[in-house]
């Protein structure tokens, strides 16, 4: 139950989970459950969008069946990256 006053916006509850899942991580490393992971569990931001028709949610739809696919190309893939130094 909510308290006067107290909002539940959708940054608090991602928040919220963040830090409960980063808890557990950490829990996991600390008893070997889990090897560490030296990089962010989650992005610092997230991006946040209503969508308006069900043209907008096809094309969100699309975009995330074919992301992956596109990992390969993409220019933060370590494969990509070329050192400039050899």
């Amino acid at each position: 139950m909510m308290t006067q006053g107290s909002t539940r916006t959708l940054g608090i509850m991602i928040k919220k989970f963040k830090t409960f899942i980063t808890w557990k991580y950490i829990g996991l490393v600390r008893n070997k459950e889990n090897n560490g992971f030296d990089k962010r569990l989650f992005q610092r931001n997230y991006y946040e969008r209503i969508i308006r028709d069900e043209k907008e949610l096809e094309k969100i739809r699309n975009y995330i069946v074919t992301n992956p696919q596109r990992w390969e190309r993409d220019r933060n893939n370590p494969i990509n990256i070329t050192n400039h130094f050899n």
